[in-house]
């Protein structure tokens, strides 16, 4: 992969490996940039932003980690578990209202062209697949019903981290450096939001319910039920 953003591209194709390990039953930790998804938990979810660290404004050339500031408590057993119980309950009190849609303004893809490309990323011989139609709220549009992931040639994701493991045609460079037929034309996808921040499609729901795993959702009423009140949970992931 060559060109200007690929380190970045690579950094993402690498969490997003691990972020897929740690999800094995017997994984016991997590690797990749975690300062990166720390940032990016930062952003999106005020109420669970540590309270010692407070956004500030960033000097020219300087990284978006460097926008939180602050030094963790020692960490301790009961300490530990406090924290524990304490994110557990934010995370499930969450609302649609809780949450920052937008963090980076409302049309970051005109600043950073490459937010819409949609396709491989690679680190080495890990490459993940990268789509911004399922995070169109971010962008500052209705979520609608994502395009279809395209398939890897290898999957294998067995209980035991060691044997995790998933291949793509090795087109990924071809993807990354022909931008033009490799992006997501918004306006024809979707409709800037007008309303709610955490807008969505007609068939957005049925969609993702029938995609995700529904002992996460907060109940299971139909679909026509579900309203703005409603913990996040049930709308955003």
């Amino acid at each position: 992969m060559v060109g200007e953003y690929a380190w970045e591209a690579g950094a993402l194709a690498y969490l997003y490996r691990h972020l897929g390990i740690a999800s094995r039953a017997e994984a016991k930790g997590v690797a990749g940039c975690l300062t990166l998804l720390q940032c990016w938990i930062y952003d999106h979810f005020p109420t669970l932003r540590p309270s010692r660290l407070e956004p500030r404004e960033l000097e020219r050339g300087q990284a978006g980690a460097f926008r939180w500031h602050g030094t963790a408590p020692r960490s301790s057993k009961k300490r530990d578990a406090q924290m524990l119980v304490y994110y557990r309950q934010a995370i499930d009190s969450l609302t649609p209202q809780s949450v920052s849609w937008t963090p980076y303004g409302h049309s970051p893809h005109l600043t950073v062209r490459r937010t819409l490309y949609q396709g491989l990323l690679r680190f080495a011989e890990i490459a993940e697949y990268y789509d911004p139609t399922r995070c169109l709220r971010q962008l500052g549009y209705v979520q609608g019903v994502p395009y279809p992931l395209e398939r890897p040639l290898v999957v294998r994701r067995p209980a035991s981290t060691l044997g995790y493991h998933l291949s793509y045609q090795s087109v990924y460079d071809s993807y990354w450096n022909n931008l033009g037929a490799h992006s997501v034309h918004l306006d024809l996808f979707s409709a800037p939001i007008r309303r709610r921040p955490w807008e969505f499609g007609e068939d957005y729901m049925t969609w993702y319910i029938g995609h995700s795993h529904p002992h996460i959702l907060s109940d299971s009423r139909p679909v026509d039920d579900i309203s703005d009140a409603d913990t996040v949970s049930t709308i955003i992931f």
